[in-house]
């Protein structure tokens, strides 16, 4: 009897498929995202994050975190105070909303979580541990258009008084930018406003699509010693109503 006996395929198995796979930057571009994981988690100094695992239509992977409010010690708001006196909304928290409301219709703190087991990395243990996490289900196995960018970005090192300093190396990432409806490709402000149009999809990806962003600040290179750390402002942003409710 032939070694190959058992090696007959089953229609009931799926296939070989094509995809790329991997955490290879992706160009600055608009990809069709399916979100694949979608939980909540704080971090050491409490603030609060959105992180997600998705992938694009041709298999390749994007992770970020949307950080949704400040540190314990900032407030823990979604929102910050600017010079002026004014409120306004963190970037993550936006681009978090912006996810739930194109999706469901609700924002993201409406939605209701469940406690799920996955694999995290874990800095004590040097490997992915199973870890607890709020995860949004809801949001699980839905798709969005997201504008992503790609950026140079310096390469922290840990300083003396335990601050992250630029090191004078560099590396590539990506970053949500924008976010745009899986079906009708209008933002959340074009949905708001019930434009009969995508137009900033359209712009979005005319003024960024193939470049690259500079996020170093012209920091040079110091032989491996770390660059003063200057000064980082933050941005914020505060819980919203539904846009989609009358």
């Amino acid at each position: 009897m032939s070694l190959l006996n058992n090696l007959k395929t089953d229609n009931t198995i799926a296939g070989e498929s094509d995809n790329l796979g991997g955490f290879a930057v992706l160009d600055s571009n608009i990809y069709l995202l399916t979100i694949e994981k979608a939980f909540v988690q704080a971090s050491a100094g409490g603030a609060v994050g959105l992180h997600l695992h998705t992938a694009t239509d041709d298999g390749r992977s994007f992770r970020t975190t949307l950080w949704m409010t400040s540190s314990t010690a900032k407030g823990g708001t979604p929102y910050y105070v600017d010079k002026n006196g004014d409120k306004k909304y963190l970037p993550g928290f936006l681009q978090a909303n912006a996810i739930a409301q194109l999706i469901t219709g609700k924002e993201i703190g409406e939605l209701d979580t469940e406690v799920k087991v996955v694999s995290l990395w874990s800095s004590d243990a040097g490997a992915e541990v199973p870890t607890k996490v709020e995860m949004l289900m809801d949001l699980l196995n839905k798709q969005f258009y997201g504008g992503i960018m790609k950026q140079v970005v310096n390469k922290n090192v840990k300083a003396a008084d335990g601050s992250y300093v630029p090191s004078g190396e560099t590396r590539e990432e990506n970053e949500l930018d924008k976010v745009f409806s899986a079906e009708t490709k209008l933002t959340v402000a074009e949905t708001k406003a019930k434009a009969e149009g995508p137009n900033f999809y359209d712009q979005w990806a005319k003024k960024n699509a193939g470049k690259t962003k500079d996020r170093t600040g012209g920091a040079k290179s110091t032989g491996g010693k770390p660059i003063a750390a200057g000064n980082a402002s933050a941005g914020a942003k505060p819980a919203a109503k539904s846009l989609f409710g009358e």
